[in-house]
């Protein structure tokens, strides 16, 4: 409700602060794992995500009681979890060059999708049910889609993107995605 700032502290003992964002007063300081970096919300704000790249796993927070519901294992240096509007969370994985999948409702790594290269970002076409992971080392973007049958995420191709493909962007109805080349400096 746009109350609160909340700041991973990116450092060997991993905390959270959380500020009021009126006052700017530390209201809270939440102990996670190690080199915490981004912090990311559930699609229905429930729950914060830190991403602890030094401990290979993802500290789930209960956002109204601050407290830590669990630390789930996820692949080698996560940098962060990513929110999907089906129910999971997608972690990208730089060093295991992989993606956790984590159930929302269940706090469980359902699936991880080995991917063959440092992924820079995942996001999730809700409208047309499909993941995107950009590949920044070979300005390329890959798409999975899910299988019901296999309930997984399937690799279903590869775009051509510009260098140093990174975020992700769809338009409200999933049509267009906007990728940006950081190292193109282009869009």
């Amino acid at each position: 409700l746009g109350t609160e700032i909340w700041v991973p502290q990116m450092d060997m003992d991993g905390k959270v602060l959380v500020y009021n964002a009126s006052t700017y007063a530390l209201m809270n300081t939440i102990t996670v794992g190690m080199m915490p970096a981004e912090l990311t919300f559930s699609s229905d704000g429930t729950k914060a995500y830190v991403a602890n790249g030094d401990d290979d796993t993802v500290t789930i927070i209960n956002v109204a009681t601050k407290a830590v519901i669990t630390t789930v294992a996820v692949g080698n240096n996560p940098v962060g979890a990513w929110t999907g509007s089906n129910g999971q969370m997608f972690v990208d994985n730089e060093d295991g060059q992989s993606i956790s999948v984590i159930n929302v409702a269940t706090n469980v790594v359902d699936q991880t999708i080995a991917l063959g290269f440092m992924p820079g970002i995942a996001a999730h076409n809700g409208t047309k049910n499909e993941l995107w992971v950009t590949d920044p080392m070979n300005a390329k973007v890959h798409y999975y889609t899910w299988d019901a049958g296999m309930s997984m995420w399937m690799d279903a191709g590869v775009i051509n993107a510009g260098d140093g493909a990174h975020a992700v962007a769809f338009t409200t109805d999933g049509n267009t995605a906007y990728v940006t080349n950081q190292s193109a400096k282009s869009v």
